[in-house]
């Protein structure tokens, strides 16, 4: 991959750039093996290793229906996140929304309201979509209260969708759609 460390967003707080290798066998393998990081995004808790998350961003990274980018602090290029679309369907101008703030310590509102406004910018603004569908486990406030702070459309319900800790939990879904966004007050200046 050429440019691997190029900035291709840019805010007042974060930056994002490419996924690299050292990445890949560094902090966003390790941010994929915290059971609280797995638990919040709804996936199995099983161990990821270095070599699996390589492979991963090898498979990912030309396919035309995924965009990942690591997110970094703009005051000194410290990875922190990961933010995705995928699912990018250009016919139907879609796609679903992914993120995940790996440090817990930058884990606060400043920052992720920054990192979902930049992120649902760029697709619905730089990638021409109409509309981005993002989900999360009622069980994460931080997540779903984020979607509806950016102005996103809570448009159901999947009852019982994952298994949390010896029981069922239920994900929220969201939407929002490219005129509603354009009209927003919270876009970034990026």
């Amino acid at each position: 991959m050429k440019n691997k460390k190029k900035i291709l967003l840019e805010g007042k707080l974060v930056k994002f750039r490419n996924p690299s290798k050292d990445d890949a066998i560094g902090v966003w393998s390790d941010w994929f093996n915290h059971l609280d990081n797995l638990t919040m995004l709804g996936r199995v808790p099983l161990p990821n290793t270095p070599e699996q998350q390589i492979a991963y961003m090898v498979e990912n990274q030309d396919k035309s229906d995924r965009i990942i980018f690591i997110v970094c602090l703009k005051s000194n290029s410290k990875a922190i996140g990961v933010v995705s679309l995928s699912n990018i369907n250009r016919y139907h101008q879609s796609a679903q929304t992914g993120l995940l703030i790996g440090e817990k310590k930058y884990r606060n509102f400043k920052i992720a309201v920054e990192i979902m406004s930049m992120l649902t910018e760029y697709a619905l603004v730089n990638l021409n979509l109409n509309r981005c569908d993002a989900s999360a486990l009622k069980i994460n406030p931080q997540s779903y209260l984020l979607n509806e702070f950016l102005g996103w459309r809570k448009i159901g319900e999947k009852k019982q969708s994952h298994y949390h800790n010896g029981t069922f939990v239920d994900t929220i879904l969201y939407e929002i759609l490219r005129k509603n966004w354009i009209k927003s007050n919270k876009r970034p200046n990026i």
